[in-house]
């Protein structure tokens, strides 16, 4: 999605698409360096850096030019008493949910862990990424369904889900539908254009090439842009480790259509 938008801004008169365009067109908001910058300091323990989120991400909303698209990985949680994302300064989100089977593959290889162990970090209500001497701080997941929840069961700001099946299927319309919400007008050359430039083959080339700043040093596979397909769990679960997601996260994949029932 970042890459969607980052080569759907550029103009048709830039040069090529690049992959660390992406960093033009969204931001995290955890990167440690602009707390450190905020607080003046290094040594920075939780506490500070929750107290330190709001001012983090106005002074982000400030530095970029609008349309301000602020990447996060955290759950839409309170950590010390304090809101990780601020209600007052978000206008709205837009959330990608995919099978949690697909997921348990794509954490294993990120991370460097096997499926077993991808399964127990999806199923810990307690999961966190980042931390000290990180390049980014400490980020609150909670397990699938309670990140999935956090997102889209609240009043705060509206909230636009995609499936990340649907982008790969229904490319087009999906991502029409995202700048629609974002109160965009969709421009029809544009979003060929960048459809075509992040076709996953291309991004594969391109990683091949020049590399991309979001792959994982744990990476079991060494690459970002690995498989991109959906139903993969079918060629690499076992039915142990099927069963494992379908018990702590069904109700949540109900609610986006995704299969529970036992299945050939």
């Amino acid at each position: 999605m970042r890459l969607l938008f980052a080569a759907y801004q550029k103009s048709p008169d830039d040069e090529k698409f690049e992959l660390t365009d992406a960093y033009q067109a969204t931001m995290s908001e955890s990167r440690r360096q602009a707390f450190e910058r905020l607080a003046g300091k290094t040594d920075l323990t939780n506490r500070e850096i929750d107290e330190l989120r709001e001012a983090v991400q106005i002074e982000l909303s400030n530095r970029v030019r609008p349309p301000v698209l602020i990447k996060t990985h955290n759950a839409r949680v309170q950590h010390n008493g304090i809101p990780i994302i601020r209600r007052e300064l978000t206008l709205g989100a837009i959330y990608i949910v995919r099978n949690p089977l697909d997921v348990v593959d794509s954490v294993a290889d990120h991370w460097g862990v096997d499926h077993d162990r991808a399964i127990e970090m999806m199923n810990d209500r307690n999961l966190t990424i980042g931390g000290p001497k990180q390049d980014l701080v400490t980020q609150y997941l909670e397990s699938w369904s309670g990140h999935v929840m956090s997102w889209i069961d609240h009043r705060a700001f509206p909230v636009h889900v995609v499936c990340y099946e649907d982008l790969l299927t229904r490319t087009e319309i999906t991502f029409r539908n995202v700048l629609t919400f974002l109160g965009w007008d969709p421009d029809p050359i544009r979003i060929e254009r960048a459809i075509a430039e992040t076709d996953f083959r291309r991004l594969q080339k391109r990683e091949q090439v020049s590399g991309f700043g979001e792959r994982s040093n744990k990476s079991t596979s060494g690459t970002f842009f690995r498989s991109g397909r959906a139903e993969r769990w079918r060629e690499v679960l076992n039915e142990t480790q099927r069963l494992a997601i379908l018990n702590a996260h069904a109700e949540t994949m109900r609610r986006f259509g995704y299969r529970t029932a036992d299945e050939p």
